[in-house]
């Protein structure tokens, strides 16, 4: 088992496929396994960096508070250990928050910068719906498998719930099998509550792409509209009809996006905003 103890706790993670490192950061209460649709994609163009985040998967659960920018001094402490001196990185949802941090705080690790389905924080984000907010913030672990049904609308188009309910039961068994602590579910909830990178993405030099769906429930796509506003050349694109998981259920599309725009500096398709 590949693990480290850069970040001061032991971190899991796995490397796939060989060329320039792309490091693929998950959201919040996910491990490694929830990268398995880029893993037939990603790894034939890139040494892919999977890893579990500080609180889930095989990863320690040190005490919190945790914040974006300590688990993106995380992310650029395995780098180090693995004797990466830059690499492409990847967030989506809270990894797409630690992701800006990993830009801020560590420029000089960075090749390029994707951002999916992720918002600035502060007064720049467009705030979750109550419901959406109560679907996640009130998940104690008590009933894991109750508590991720209540999610799934804000993660999945109603359409790809009802027409292919293998992957969803596939995603819900999958988080079942690896489940994520309350402990620290809760510390990385708070990361993503607190994150607020709004007043600083100028700063961002990295050569950004910035992805989402415009069916998003969750983090309402406007919030991709703005941070690629604030970020210097920022590519965006808009998947019509993706949901938040847009990386799971249109992940054909987001896998074309993401390695055309790292390999050539291209977008397939362009938001019409």
């Amino acid at each position: 088992m590949p693990y480290t103890d850069a970040p001061g706790f032991r971190m899991y993670y796995e490397e796939h496929g060989s060329g320039f490192p792309l490091l693929l950061i998950n959201g919040l209460g996910s491990d490694h396994l929830e990268w398995i649709y880029q893993m037939p994609a990603f790894p034939s163009h890139h040494r892919v960096l999977v890893f579990d985040n500080r609180g889930t998967g095989k990863t320690d659960v040190p005490p919190g508070p945790y914040t974006t920018a300590r688990m993106a001094d995380d992310a650029a402490a395995l780098l180090e250990a693995l004797g990466i001196p830059r690499a492409h990185v990847l967030g989506v949802s809270l990894g797409g928050m630690i992701a800006q941090e990993v830009a801020l705080r560590h420029p000089d690790r960075m090749g390029c910068l994707v951002l999916g389905c992720t918002g600035p924080g502060g007064g720049l984000s467009v705030r979750p719906s109550p419901e959406a907010m109560a679907a996640f913030a009130l998940a104690t672990g008590r009933d894991p498998e109750a508590e991720l049904r209540r999610m799934l609308p804000f993660l999945y188009s109603d359409a790809y719930i009802r027409e292919r309910p293998e992957e969803i039961e596939r995603f819900i068994r999958r988080r079942l099998d690896h489940p994520t602590s309350p402990e620290g579910y809760q510390a990385q909830l708070v990361a993503a509550v607190t994150h607020d990178a709004s007043s600083r993405l100028g700063e961002i030099r990295a050569r950004t792409l910035v992805i989402t769906g415009d069916a998003d429930r969750l983090v309402n796509w406007e919030n991709s509209l703005r941070i690629a506003g604030r970020i210097p050349g920022a590519a965006l694109v808009v998947l019509p009809g993706a949901p938040h998981r847009l990386f799971a259920e249109t992940a054909a599309a987001f896998n074309r996006e993401v390695l055309s725009f790292l390999q050539n500096g291209d977008v397939l398709k362009t938001s019409p905003v």
